[in-house]
């Protein structure tokens, strides 16, 4: 019997109806020589630290970092009975065949999954490695299975990426949140994107609009920008008011006239991070949505391929596959036809723009399959038909013609040769694939936006003009000088486009020359999972969306002041994503991977258990002044507006300690409870209090012990000696109830 093991229930069905397995079981399906199961819910994933040793249950700075020799692996709970079925499965199969997601992740869940499993000793273990969900290719994929051995350079990368994240999540989370006393979550990547958030804020907030004005000069139809060596802006309205009393009326010759004849190349195919961005520019929708509408479209749907993927090219075998798929999507997409029509009615241009075996490692771009003439919009969401468009829409603009035109530089030098007027005219002679964009998704001018949204510079008013009636050397008049106002503007907020681009592009953010070329094309996560890093951030109350941009909230932005820098920097996590890629590509060495990460986990432990700490956070990302140390648990002890509380309350143990700023007992006597009394008090077990004063008017000095009880703080009070008190002492024990609710704030 042979074993296929998929990761979702829909792609084992689909698997199963090609097979013949069609006789349904409890946690799989059986027919024709074949066990067709699931490991929906990943089944198995690395131990927590208490699996070691059970004391590691408690957080503590003793017990950091914690490393384990050999990680350990465990059921997920609540997948446990389906564990059990594959397991059975697994140990009673003479061939198994690994059907999970064709991708670095799957590979890591087929593998921990064997793992726990034990096959026997002879199994024969292969690899069913598709882009398409479509009968044909799972056929297709089952006739030209490999040797799963061929992909443990795969399993590596991600048994490294998962080992790492492990290391880094739990270390960093349990230190910082015991120095700072809030739980302050920390990820290998969500830390970094975090930062990208944060600095881009601070740049908007710190921001002060400047007025700065242009002159704009009108010699009859002509308007051109004034510009002086390389000022092209003026500071002031009196500058501005001067140069134009001073150039209106003024004579100049046409100096330059320069046309050259230019092309615009079309766009290239989806990947996945392309495909959310142009999803999030159009519809709004999140990078999360956009990954689950196109995964619905490849599993439920199978009419794209595998939308997990970071290349935006197609393989050579590829080339006789693309004028079909035109045909198929002329018959389902009506308005697409003539735009098609063009495309067949001359040579393909499958350059390498298109197809490019170089650019493609584990899967090609996103492109429609066969299924595609069974397209329905009818039995689509919304969502889903709006993203097949897209896709659909990329194909075909991808194919068209280069946008042809002829741009015109023109100089007209003032006769006072200081000054100068500029213009940029512009003809189009084919308007190429941007006629299909604009008009397939009514996005006109949508080739000229930015790739990544980001605020272009100020450009001249004037680029779409013809010039018609000016010739080389021509003299003109200055009729008349406009002066315009403008403001500096800040920088936008990160919407997920434009922060998925940044994630993607994050080696620009490096300074050290050699790392950046060697990061070039690799940054902040994968295209499958910034997505989850994004919602992430989110989820931990780091980030909030409004609207279409993402903003950091308050306890966001505390956690990037507090953390070191080593962690919030680009440089260091982007430097792993290509390590991580240099291993699968056999290239990179995953025990010294290893090595790197734990040397860096201890090394930022070292540095940072000890360190002193005089700030907590509170749960609203504030800063809260921290006077000690809590002698029940060890915590810190943290001031609020109304008392000093142990921010134990918020771990396992539940601390219960806090010491009232007004307490009725020290009041009575005429003492109110400072933060640096608290300090006292926490550091020392006691308090001494000089010049009270006694119901019948004496001074006296006394010392306050602290006794925390079980339920309650003891405090006990002794008279201090001092020159003009008898040698007498008095004793008060005072029982303070900590059920009164405490202002942790």
């Amino acid at each position: 019997m042979k074993l296929v093991i998929a990761e979702k229930p829909s792609v084992a069905r689909d698997i199963a109806n090609v097979l013949g397995a069609k006789q349904k079981k409890n946690g799989y399906l059986e027919g024709n020589g074949y066990q067709v199961t699931w490991c929906i819910g990943h089944l198995v994933q690395l131990a927590d630290p208490e699996s070691y040793d059970e004391s590691l249950k408690r957080w503590s700075m003793h017990t950091l970092p914690i490393m384990p020799e050999q990680f350990q692996h465990e059921v997920v709970p609540s997948t446990k009975s389906q564990f059990q079925i594959v397991q059975t499965l697994i140990n009673k199969s003479s061939e198994i065949i690994c059907a999970t997601d064709a991708g670095r992740e799957g590979q890591l869940i087929f593998e921990y999954v064997l793992h726990l499993s034990n096959p026997p000793q002879n199994c024969k273990i292969q690899r069913l490695w598709i882009s398409s969900m479509t009968d044909e290719a799972i056929q297709e994929g089952f006739a030209a299975l490999k040797n799963n051995e061929e992909y443990q350079r795969l399993y590596q990368s991600a048994r490294c990426r998962s080992e790492a994240d492990w290391l880094v999540g739990i270390n960093f989370t349990r230190l910082f949140t015991l120095r700072y006393g809030t739980k302050l979550t920390v990820g290998r990547v969500q830390t970094p994107t975090l930062a990208l958030i944060v600095e881009r804020q601070q740049a908007i907030d710190n921001f002060h609009a400047e007025p700065y004005y242009q002159l704009q000069g009108v010699f009859g139809t002509l308007r051109a920008m004034w510009n002086r060596g390389n000022v092209n802006r003026l500071d002031t309205k009196e500058q501005a008011q001067i140069m134009q009393k001073t150039l209106t009326g003024m004579d100049g010759t046409v100096t330059k006239l320069d046309t050259s004849r230019k092309t615009e190349d079309r766009p290239l195919l989806f990947d996945l991070t392309e495909l959310q961005r142009e999803a999030n520019r159009r519809f709004g929708y999140t990078a999360q949505e956009t990954l689950s509408i196109a995964q619905s479209l490849y599993e439920k749907h199978k009419l794209i391929t595998y939308p997990r993927t970071d290349s935006r090219y197609l393989t050579a075998d590829m080339k006789p596959l693309i004028p079909q798929l035109l045909k198929k999507i002329a018959s389902v997409y009506p308005e697409s036809v003539p735009f098609i029509q063009k495309i067949a009615s001359k040579k393909l241009p499958l350059d390498k723009r298109i197809i490019n075996d170089s650019k493609v490692s584990d899967h090609h771009a996103i492109i429609v399959t066969n299924n595609i003439h069974q397209y329905q919009p009818q039995k689509l969401t919304v969502k889903e038909n709006n993203v097949l468009k897209l896709i659909m829409i990329r194909m075909i603009v991808a194919l068209s013609d280069k946008k042809i035109y002829d741009e015109t530089k023109l100089e007209i030098t003032m006769d006072n040769q200081k000054d100068m007027f500029k213009a940029t005219g512009r003809m189009i002679i084919d308007e190429g694939w941007t006629l299909a964009e604009q008009t397939l998704t009514g996005r006109a001018g949508a080739q000229n936006q930015p790739q990544n949204d980001e605020q272009k510079e100020d450009k001249d008013d004037d680029d779409q003009q013809v010039f018609t009636d000016i010739a080389l050397h021509q003299r003109v008049h200055l009729d008349k000088v406009n002066i315009i106002e403008k403001k500096t503007t800040p920088p936008k907020p990160y919407t997920e486009a434009t922060l998925l681009t940044a994630m993607e592009k994050a080696s620009r953010e490096i300074d050290d020359k050699e790392l950046k070329e060697s990061m070039k094309g690799k940054g902040l996560g994968t295209p499958a999972t910034r997505a989850g890093i994004i919602e992430k951030l989110i989820s931990v109350g780091y980030v909030e969306r409004k609207k279409k941009n993402l903003h950091p909230t308050q306890q966001g932005t505390m956690f990037i002041q507090l953390v070191p820098e080593s962690i919030r920097q680009v440089e260091m996590t982007a430097q792993w994503e290509l390590q991580l890629q240099e291993i699968c590509d056999g290239k990179g060495n995953p025990e010294q991977f290893m090595q790197d990460i734990r040397r860096y986990v201890s090394q930022t432990v070292a540095e940072n258990s000890t360190a002193d700490t005089v700030q907590a956070v509170s749960r609203k990302g504030t800063l809260r002044r921290v006077v000690g140390k809590c002698p029940k648990c060890g915590n810190n002890v943290i001031e609020s507006d109304k008392s000093f509380y142990c921010d134990g309350f918020r771990m396992e143990h539940k601390c219960n300690f806090s010491l009232w700023k007004n307490n009725k007992y020290l009041q009575a006597r005429g003492v109110t409870l400072t933060a640096d009394l608290a300090q006292e008090l926490l550091t020392n077990g006691k308090m001494q209090i000089n010049g009270l004063t006694s119901k019948a008017g004496n001074s006296y000095n006394a010392i306050f012990y602290m006794e925390p009880g079980e339920q309650y703080v003891n405090f006990r009070m002794e008279f201090a000696p001092r020159q003009t008190v008898p040698q007498n002492h008095q004793t008060n024990t005072v029982s303070l109830s900590n059920t009164q609710e405490c202002d942790q704030q």
